[in-house]
């Protein structure tokens, strides 16, 4: 038995229209235009079968699937049986990237149905937007009535975590012991896509000093984002639970490689946050597609406190324009070896969830 921390089964039509340029995500819906994009991808390289393009196809083909089931059984089959998944929903719909083809209530129904069909494997966490209406109504209807087990939250389409907002979300999950997992990576393509002048609205309502040197709308994005917003949600909610998820994302991992002297690196603030809040983990989840990480991660795993604070995530089926999911767990849990792969895979989750150390599930 193992838990992976961090998947995705949002379908196709949980996507803005307009989140890829030229009218892509409009284009891919339709059968015949993802047979013709998706006969150019895979021919833009006639001599490989597995490249980035090849890739990006695979990950399409996952998103146009019938269903979330389709989608979970997809990955599941990439595990030991009896392996259990935090699956993660996402509301896209006030990111600035146009209409969203079904409600989100839909989204999170079909997840509840999902979870009754895989009571003992499935973990369905909702995620927050503090900008939709009756968002609290309907975050007790997922717990109370759908039996979901945790809180997303996703900073980078156009909020901060510690917006006023989200304050009885945090104090429903405090108060009923519920897991919270965070968006905690910069620069990625899933941030807020509305126009600037609605994007610098959003960004004046911070509480703490951001960054607004860069015009680059990802940099500006990864404001929302920022490890040390979480500072004064631990100040109103100590007792939260909460995974900061990504470990700081690949950029500064490669960057706390290359320049050890780089300043504000998200990496190295999780880290050391981790020892000042006793309540605060991460995740592994898109970061550790890179190989190249792998030995950094085993020296982590040396560190006594470190150690029990980070959690297995593949961030399935994003990470498929990156990796295979199942060499990627094949591979970490030959690297960490039995012992250490169990602390991540089972040991941490589990204290995650319940807040108890080796707690049953």
């Amino acid at each position: 038995m193992l838990y992976n921390c961090h998947i995705h089964t949002f379908r196709g039509d949980d996507i803005p229209r307009e989140f890829l340029p030229l009218g892509l995500v409009r284009i891919l819906a339709s059968r015949a235009g993802f047979r013709v994009i998706g006969r150019i991808l895979n021919y833009l390289n006639p001599f490989s079968s597995d490249d980035l393009f090849d890739r990006y196809v695979r990950f399409v083909k996952i998103g146009r699937l019938e269903s979330q089931q389709k989608i979970f059984e997809l990955c599941r089959k990439f595990y030991p049986v009896n392996s259990k998944f935090f699956v993660l929903s996402m509301d896209m719909e006030y990111m600035g990237a146009g209409k969203v083809p079904r409600s989100y209530a839909d989204q999170l129904r079909e997840l509840a149905e999902m979870k009754t069909a895989y009571p003992d494997l499935i973990f369905p966490f909702v995620h927050v937007d503090p900008r939709r209406p009756g968002m609290m109504e309907l975050v007790k209807k997922c717990f109370e009535e759908w039996g979901f087990t945790g809180i997303k939250i996703y900073p980078s389409l156009g909020y901060f975590p510690y917006d006023d907002d989200l304050d009885p979300v945090y104090h429903y999950a405090q108060n009923n012991n519920l897991p919270v997992i965070a968006h905690a990576s910069p620069y990625n393509p899933v941030h807020y896509k509305g126009s600037k002048r609605k994007l610098k609205a959003l960004l004046a309502k911070a509480k703490t000093e951001i960054d607004l040197s860069s015009n680059k709308r990802k940099k500006l994005c990864s404001n929302f984002a920022h490890p040390d917003n979480y500072k004064l949600v631990f100040e109103k909610f100590p007792n939260l639970r909460i995974c900061l998820a990504h470990f700081g994302s690949d950029y500064f991992w490669q960057k706390f490689l290359d320049e050890p002297d780089c300043t504000g690196n998200w990496f190295t603030l999780i880290r050391e946050r981790i020892s000042e809040y006793p309540n605060l983990y991460t995740d592994i989840s898109f970061t550790l597609h890179n190989k190249e990480f792998f030995p950094l991660l085993k020296v982590l795993m040396a560190e006594p406190l470190l150690k029990k604070r980070i959690l297995l995530g593949s961030d399935y089926y994003m990470v498929e324009t990156k990796t295979n999911e199942r060499r990627f767990g094949i591979e970490l849990r030959a690297l960490l070896g039995e012992e250490g792969f169990k602390i991540i895979s089972v040991d941490n989750p589990v204290a995650f969830l319940t807040g108890t150390v080796n707690a049953p599930i």
